[in-house]
Order: structure tokens, then sequence, then C-alpha cells
């Protein structure tokens, strides 16, 4: 019988974060604990610590009202600038990216990275080349006003939106009446799509501005740009509004199925169910059900770009395992993943979970790539908060298995990667059967903890090949949904 793990840590309150530093590019924190004197301050990783709004709290202590917006742009686009400057790093990037983590799979996972210099300069750079600075944009509070305003225009576009997508189960924005700490600017709707697209049509967006609309340069919630272009809200005639597309029976006016043909459900929306976007401190915008959804209950599509899963590898060499984990999905039975970065839908705001109410399952679609439906495992009511969840990291289970069966430690399984310095994700959904490991370090060099964060990425296991994140559960089945219902 194997010998039962130990309980890996004991836990300890903090009571406050009084500073941070840099040793070996790794950014250690100065924590002060709850019932223990100054004598017994410690300086602790990132990554040691399940406390983000204590984080929450130092960054907004180190930033100024709303002077850092000013500064964001000129760093992101010379970011490579302030590398060695330990200064810029402490006070600057580093609040700021804490501000960003937090939203990263809405608060559910840790990525421990021993090199977290690399690591926040990895972060600037997606966040700049994919058009999400405003995960930046977090550091105070709008006036009442602006915040008024902004919601309403935005949850009217928003709308107008949906409209354009039938089928689309309605999603409402909330904004709560009060607001703690800081403020989570909603996505920019011109990120925002509605079903998956092709990267040809991505490359001819202009032929297809039902699928991409152009932003409007309006300043919104602190000082981002979240709206659309004032000229696609304009009234049209119906021949060119995107709402009636599917109206038309001549050919040349069926732009919606223009570069990957889709069936069309208007006639037979699959999904009948009312959603809600809410902020949650310390996670983001996270997406909730508004109404009691019954099991197998299909709920929404998964949308991104179709593309090559080499996209997904490439990411995952090129940015580190943070940005390409929330960002690809797996299409299984094609060679092709869901590319989330510059164009993506709402179940990008779907958190993991190790006992997740939903799954996903492959639907048909009307063209060669099965269509990703996120369901219901089980009942979604009140007991389980309305929420929505799905296990992004099933498909790593048998490696991270397979490892600590020949790396056992008499203290658990962190402290051996923590002994090793492994980098690794770390489970926060504190379920009863939360598996706490969810991903190790797939470098050759994992164990050497000289190697810096960009030096491992580029030594990853040639067996490995990252293809998006495996979340469909049965891989050998194409359903189809009648009725808002699965069908055999």
């Amino acid at each position: 019988m194997p010998k039962a793990e130990k309980i890996d840590t004991e836990r300890y309150e903090i009571e406050k974060i009084a500073g941070n530093k840099i040793i070996n590019n790794t950014i250690l924190y100065k924590i002060q604990w709850v019932g223990y004197t100054k004598d017994y301050d410690s300086e602790e990783a990132e990554w040691r610590m399940t406390c983000d709004e204590k984080l929450i709290e130092f960054s907004l202590s180190k930033l100024g009202k709303n002077q850092y917006i000013d500064r964001l742009e000129p760093i992101l686009l010379n970011y490579r600038k302030f590398r060695d400057d330990a200064k810029s790093i402490m006070n600057f990037i580093d609040p700021v990216s804490i501000l960003a983590l937090t939203t990263f799979q809405c608060g559910s996972v840790k990525f421990v990275d021993q090199d977290t210099v690399s690591s926040r300069f990895l972060l600037l750079e997606y966040l700049r080349d994919s058009k999400q600075q405003y995960l930046l944009h977090t550091a105070f509070i709008p006036s009442d006003d602006v915040i008024d305003e902004s919601e309403h225009r935005y949850a009217r576009e928003l709308q107008s939106r949906m409209e354009v997508f039938s089928e689309h189960p309605l999603v409402k924005i909330i904004i709560p009446l009060d607001i703690e700490g800081l403020f989570y600017s909603p996505p920019p709707l011109s990120n925002l799509i509605f079903e998956p697209v092709t990267v040809w049509m991505c490359e001819n967006s202009s032929h297809y501005e039902h699928l991409f609309v152009s932003k409007s340069e309006d300043v919104g919630f602190n000082g981002t740009t979240p709206f659309l272009d004032s000229d696609y809200l304009k009234p049209k005639e119906p021949e060119q509004d995107p709402k009636y597309f599917h109206a038309f029976e001549a050919n040349e006016n069926k732009r919606f199925y223009n570069g990957m043909k889709r069936l069309d459900y208007q006639q037979d929306p699959r999904f009948h169910c009312n959603l809600e976007l809410k902020p949650e401190i310390g996670r983001g915008w996270v997406l909730r059900a508004s109404h009691v959804i019954p099991k197998e209950t299909p709920i929404m599509m998964m949308a991104g770009v179709i593309g090559p899963w080499k996209r997904a590898h490439n990411s995952l060499v090129r940015s580190g395992e943070r940005i390409a984990f929330s960002s690809f999905i797996e299409i299984p039975g094609t060679e092709m993943c869901l590319d989330r970065r510059l164009y993506h839908d709402f179940t990008k705001y779907i958190p993991h979970s190790c006992a997740p109410t939903c799954s996903v399952r492959l639907v048909k679609s009307g063209n060669e790539y099965p269509d990703l439906v996120v369901y219901s495992l089980t009942d979604i009511n009140a007991s389980n908060n309305f929420s929505i969840s799905i296990d992004y990291y099933r498909g790593f289970r048998k490696y991270v298995n397979r490892y600590f069966w020949s790396n056992r430690h008499p203290d658990g399984k962190i402290f051996n990667l923590y002994e090793n310095k492994i980098d690794f994700v770390h489970c926060q959904c504190m379920e009863r059967q939360c598996r706490t490991i969810l991903y190790i370090d797939r470098s050759l060099k994992s164990h050497d903890p000289s190697v810096g964060k960009e030096e491992k990425l580029e030594n990853l296991d040639p067996n490995f090949e990252f293809r998006g994140m495996s979340v469909v559960a049965d891989t050998n089945r194409i359903w189809e949904i009648q009725e808002g219902d699965f069908v055999e």
C-alpha cells in the first residue's frame, strides 16, 4: 500500500506585505505575519503565498492614483529597456503585473516561476501584442458618473453585438454597487467574437464587419477604450445590417457564411441560457449562470481563431505556460486549435476547477471543424453559487501522477517541487478533490535552478507537443443540438 502523503505545509495568515526586492531574478516580498512580531518577518516568493487580496493591496500602495496609466504605453513599447532596471521593476512593473495576473484564468490557478522577472516581461509583451493592456488599468476606481455612463453604453453595445448572433446566450454585465479596492475594466468589445473564425478570415477582416468590429477611441472605464466604432451602430438598410445577414437567399448576400461555412441556427437556437459577467476581487471577470441550469444542458460555444496546433506550441515556447494555457484550446480529431489571444469569447472567463460543474462536447458545425460546446455536468444552482467551471488541466494529469510516483517526498508534493526549484502550476480551486499540482515544467533543464525562464522554454522535452488545453471529455463523438438539448 502506498505511503500516505503528509500535508504539504501549515498555513500562516499574512498581515501585510511591506516591500519587495529581487534576488537572482526572483521577486521576493517582505511579509508581516498575523500574531507575530516584526522579528518574525520573512521574505517570500509570490508563489508561496495564497493571498491575492494582500498582493493587490500592496500593488495599489506602490502606484499613484492614476498617473501610472501615463507610464504604461511607453513601458510596453520599450519594455526591454527596463530588464535590468530593478527600481522600475519593483515600483512599477511588478505592481501592475500583479493586477493583471490575478485575472488570468480567473485567479483559479497560480503559476510558479522561479524566474519571476522574465515571467513579468513575457506577460507585458503578450498584453501589448494581444491588445489586452486594459488588464493593467485597474489601480483606481473611476467616479460614479464615469462608471454609470460607461456601464450603460457598454451594456447597450454588447446587446447590439449579441443581436447579430441570435443563438448566443444572453450575457449581462454586472458592475457591483459597492466597489472595494480596485475596478476591473471589462474586455473591449472589439476583442470579443461570438463564433469561431479562421486565420484567413482574420487576415481579411474588412470583409467581415459583422465578426470583426473596429473599436471606438472614446475613453471609458479607467482610461480604456472598450466601446465599438459608432459607425457600426448607425441605422442601416436591411441588406447592409449584420442583424439581417441570415434573411437573404441570394448567395452574394450570405456574407455570414463566407470564409467558413456554418449551419444556420437562426430558427432553432442551440443555447437557451442567461449568463452574467461579474467582477470578483482577485479573480477579475468571471462568467456565472443567472438562473438554474439543469444537468446536460448546452450552455454556450467556445470561440476563437481556428489555426494549426503548432500555434499553441510556438506560443508556449515564446511566451510561457501562463499565456499559452490561458489562450489555446485543442480541437480533438483535427490538427487545429482555438487561438484566443487577439480575439476571444466569454468562455475565457470560465475558471478552472478540479471538480468542475461543466465540461465540453464536440458538436456538429456544418464544416470540418466541430464546435466546442460547454455544457453542464451537474445542476447549476444556488448550492454551487451558480458557478460555471471547467477542468482545463485534465490533459496533464497522467504526466503529473507519473512524476510523483517516481519523485516521492516525505513532506508532500509541493515541498518536492520547492526544494528542487521546479516551475509548476498550483491549483487554487479549494475543492475537496483538488489535485493541487496541475502541471510540472516540461523543460529538459527543469531541475537546473540557475537556468532562466526563457532558456527553459527553449529546451522543452522534444516529446512534448502542446496542442492547446484538452477540455473535451468524449473525443470520439460529435453531437447535435435541437431545441436546446443534445440529441442522439
